[in-house]
C-alpha cells in the first residue's frame, strides 16, 4: 500500500474523516488474507506521515501492528520506503539545504553531482536530516537509510522454488521539500546500479512514480532491464502494466484527501509464484487491486475485463537450486552478510520468534533514556557514534550485540525494560 498520509491535526480526534475507511481496509485485509492466506511481507511505497512527525510515526506503528495482526504477517516482516510527506519540510527548506538542492537540480550531470554531494559528509548529513523523523520509524524494520552507503533498503524473501525475491527500496525523496515539481526529483546513483543474479528476482520500491524523476527515462530503462516486479505511489491513481519483462503497479492512496478528485481508495495484494513450464521458468504475479466503492461502501475488486485478478507471466533465466547456497541473501541496508543470517535465526537461548528484527521492534518501543541506558550499560555504543544520528547510533549497537555476542543479552534487557514500563 502507499500514501496513508497519517496527519496529526485528525488522527487523535473524533473529527479524523479516514477512522472509518482505515477500519474497513484492515476488515478486508482480513478477509482476503484468509482466503489468500498470510502475506510474507507488508509494503508501505512511502507517505507514512503527512509531515515528517514524530506522532505520525508512532500512530502509524499502532496502526501498522493492527494491520500485520489482520493479516497474519509478523510486524518485522514490514518494509517501507520514504516519501515527500514523510520529510520535515521546515527542515528541507532551509537555505543550506536548499542550496544542496540547487546544486543538483542545476547541475549538467546530475547523477555526478549527487555522488558529489554524498561523499561530502556534512552535505550528505544535511540531505538526509529532513528525514530524521522517518529513519527512527523505519529503523524498527531495518529500511532506515544513511548516506553515502546505505541509501536503499534491501530485504530478501524466499520463493516457492528456493531462488530469492529481492526487495529493493529507493529514495525518491533526497531532494524533496515544499518546492517539490514535477520531472524535478531525483534518485541517488547507486539505483541506477541494481544488479542481477542467478536465482534472484529484483521487486523495485519507490515512492514517487517515474513521471516525478528528472532520471525517468534512464531509471525507467535500468528497472525494465533487472526488475520484473516495479512498484510505485504518490500518483494516487491505481494502474497495472504488463509488459514482457516486468509488471509495474502503481498504488492508489491508502488515504487520499477527500477533495481530490477521483478520490479512490485502495491497496494490492500481490502474489508471485515460480513456475517451471516445459523447462522453462516462469515469474507468474496475480494482483489483487482493492478499491473503495462508495453507497454501499466497502472495498472491491478492480476488474481486469471479466476478471477479478490482474495475472501476468514473465519468462526467467535457468536456475536450479545449489546443493548448498552458492549467494549470500541481500545485506540489507549495509548489515554484513553474517548479520544477515542472525536476523533470520533465533537467538540462543531465546523464544523462536526472538529474532534480531523481532528485538528491534520491541527496541524501538522504549522510550529514548531507555535506549541509550540500555546501549550504555552493554558498552555497545563508542566514541565514534558521536555526531551519528540517533538511528545510527542504536543500529550500530546492534551491530556491537552481534558481533560481541551480545544479543541474548540484548534481548533480556530489552525484555526487562519492557517489565518496568
Amino acid at each position: 500500500m502507499s500514501d496513508i498520509h497519517f496527519r496529526k491535526s485528525e488522527i487523535v480526534t473524533a473529527q479524523d474523516p479516514n477512522l472509518h475507511l482505515r477500519n474497513e481496509l484492515i476488515r478486508d485485509v482480513r478477509r482476503q488474507c484468509q482466503q489468500l492466506g498470510p502475506p510474507d511481507a507488508v509494503i508501505v511505497s512511502g507517505d507514512i506521515a503527512f509531515a515528517g512527525d514524530p506522532d505520525e510515526f508512532t500512530f502509524a506503528t499502532e496502526w501498522i501492528a493492527k494491520l500485520c495482526e489482520a493479516c497474519g504477517c509478523p510486524m518485522d516482516e514490514v518494509f517501507v520506503v520514504p516519501g515527500n510527506h514523510d520529510v520535515v519540510r521546515h527542515t528541507a527548506g532551509q537555505n543550506l539545504v536548499q542550496m544542496i538542492h540547487q546544486q543538483i537540480k542545476r547541475s549538467d550531470d546530475p547523477n555526478s553531482e549527487i555522488a558529489r554531494q554524498l561523499r561530502d559528509p556534512l552535505a550528505g548529513r544535511l540531505l538526509y536530516e529532513s528525514l530524521g523523523n522517518y529513519n527512527q520509524f523505519a529503523l524498527q524494520f531495518f529500511c532506515d537509510l544513511l548516506p553515502p552507503n546505505r541509501t536503499s533498503a534491501k530485504r530478501d524473501l524466499k520463493l516457492n522454488d528456493g531462488s530469492i525475491l529481492r526487495l529493493w527500496g529507493l529514495n525518491t525523496a533526497l531532494v524533496s521539500s515544499s518546492y517539490d515539481r514535477r520531472n524535478d526529483l531525483f534518485v541517488d546513483p547507486a539505483s541506477l546500479q541494481i544488479t542481477r543474479e542467478d536465482g534472484v528476482v529484483n521487486l523495485v520500491v519507490a515512492h514517487h512514480h517515474l513521471s516525478w524523476l528528472r532520471q525517468a527515462r534512464g531509471l525507467e530503462d535500468h528497472l525494465n532491464d533487472v526488475a520484473p516486479i516495479q512498484i510505485f505511489g504518490h500518483v494516487h491513481t491505481n494502474r497495472i502494466d504488463l509488459n514482457r519483462d516486468y509488471v509495474r503497479l502503481t498504488a492508489s492512496a491508502a488515504n487520499p484527501d477527500r477533495r481530490e478528485g477521483g478520490w479512490e481508495p485502495g491497496y494490492n495484494l500481490v502474489e508471485v509464484l515460480v513456475n517451471n513450464v516445459s523447462g522453462t521458468r516462469k515469474l507468474d504475479i496475480s494482483a489483487h487491486v482493492r478499491v473503495w466503492q462508495t453507497a454501499p461502501g466497502g472495498f472491491q475488486a478492480k476488474m481486469d475485463r471479466t476478471s477479478s485478478v490482474f495475472r501476468h507471466s514473465i519468462d526467467l533465466d535457468p536456475w536450479s537450486p545449489p546443493l548448498e547456497r552458492l549467494y549470500p541473501p541481500a545485506s540489507p541496508d549495509g548489515l554484513s552478510e553474517a548479520m544477515v543470517e542472525v536476523m533470520a535465526s533465533p537467538i540462543e537461548g531465546g523464544a523462536a520468534m526472538n529474532t534480531l528484527r523481532e528485538v528491534g521492534l520491541r527496541f524501538y518501543g522504549l522510550s529514548f533514556s531507555k535506549k541509550s541506558e540500555i546501549a550504555g550499560r552493554l558498552l555497545l555504543l563508542e566514541d565514534e557514534d558521536i555526531g551519528q544520528p540517533d538511528h545510527e547510533r542504536f543500529r550500530r549497537a546492534f551491530f556491537r550485540a552481534h558481533e560481541r555476542g551480545q544479543l541474548d543479552e540484548l534481548a533480556k534487557a530489552v525484555h526487562a525494560a519492557e517489565q518496568e514500563a
